[in-house]
């Protein structure tokens, strides 16, 4: 490649929209907007104790479609989402566990919207926190992550090296000023025009995924969020399974940066 061009970008959060939102409404007017060009996408796995409420949150927004990866699934989360009695969702199964991002890629093959929203069952955000990455793509956004801490003393000892690759990353692109914002971590919007210029396909690889989207200059931006509650899954991971998943992250930036390396052909 014939160095890294500044990547643009996106547009800005106003004082008023980083401030706490708790209690605020979604317009009329961006749900009508929604219901047109929202596509959501939520993966779920061993989520039975939080699905329904992420779900409920996702309907709040008035979507297009709900897309529902279910994916390895052993309680009762397949249970619950049949079960759910709100909008009508398109549910796809796997009785075999996808991995983290591949079921991603599902759902943007499925999503029939100009925006998608990828989220997590085991994440409970709520309705107007979403909100704001959606509203990022509408107002000429590509892509939408969250906030990340940039400073060493609000990130757990543990995740410090994988959030110093996810810095390094966006540094490399000269986008220091994303901090660790990255694709690897839900929730995060895009626009399928975006999607298609990246490939889709790279969604197998968030790091990569965004590394292509910051070399080609596409506008992204950071949105301050609050998770209210993660499911019992994450306190269900074993250390060795929390240790190979950080060094997965690792990885995953790793061959991001490597990525770039590459000549263009």
């Amino acid at each position: 490649m014939d160095g890294v061009p500044n990547g643009k970008k996106g547009p800005r959060e106003s004082a008023r929209e980083r401030k706490d939102t708790k209690g605020v409404r979604i317009s009329h007017v961006e749900k009508w907007e929604n219901q047109g060009r929202l596509s959501i996408i939520v993966g779920v796995e061993q989520d039975e104790k939080t699905v329904l409420k992420v779900l409920k949150q996702a309907e709040k927004l008035c979507p297009l479609e709900i897309v529902v990866v279910v994916h390895g699934s052993q309680d009762r989360s397949l249970e619950q989402v049949l079960s759910y009695s709100g909008s009508a969702l398109r549910i796809f199964v796997y009785p075999f566990a996808l991995g983290e991002d591949v079921w991603r890629t599902v759902g943007a093959r499925e999503a029939t919207g100009d925006v998608w929203l990828f989220l997590a069952a085991e994440q409970i955000v709520a309705a107007h926190e979403l909100q704001p990455f959606v509203r990022s793509c509408y107002r000429g956004g590509d892509i939408a992550v969250r906030h990340a801490a940039c400073s060493p003393v609000r990130v757990k000892e543990e995740q410090y090296p994988v959030q110093l690759a996810k810095q390094f990353l966006n540094s490399l692109l000269n986008r220091s000023e994303l901090g660790g914002a990255s694709m690897n971590d839900l929730p995060f919007a895009i626009t399928r025009e975006a999607a298609s210029s990246i490939g889709a396909h790279y969604f197998l690889v968030p790091a990569v995924a965004q590394a292509i989207a910051l070399q080609k200059e596409l506008r992204v931006t950071s949105i301050r969020t609050r998770i209210e509650r993660l499911s019992g899954k994450e306190q269900r991971i074993t250390p060795e399974r929390d240790a190979q998943s950080k060094l997965t992250d690792l990885g995953d930036h790793l061959e991001a940066i490597s990525f770039l390396q590459q000549p263009d052909e």
